[in-house]
């Protein structure tokens, strides 16, 4: 089975800041998937994109919707539902 993180997931996989993972999603400049609108990367190709040097072929166009790429996260941190320290 697949494993997936979350933006935040993402960026302490690789010892970085979250709005650096945030940069690069709306750069297209690191593999994602949108599921059920959230952001998740898969650690199979990040670690790939990791082997290739930075290396990545954007996600096709049906699956990326650039005016809605936060939309979910900006939704629940509205609501209060979001958890953690991310702003």
């Amino acid at each position: 089975m697949e494993t997936y993180l979350s933006i935040e997931g993402v960026a302490k996989y690789l010892g970085i800041a979250e709005k650096t993972v945030r940069k690069w999603v709306l750069n297209r400049e690191i593999p994602y998937r949108k599921i059920m609108k959230v952001i998740r990367f898969r650690v199979s190709e990040i670690e790939e994109w990791i082997n290739t040097g930075g290396k990545f072929c954007s996600v096709a166009d049906d699956e990326v919707h650039e005016g809605d790429l936060f939309e979910q996260e900006e939704t629940e941190e509205a609501q209060g539902t979001k958890t953690g320290d991310e702003a």
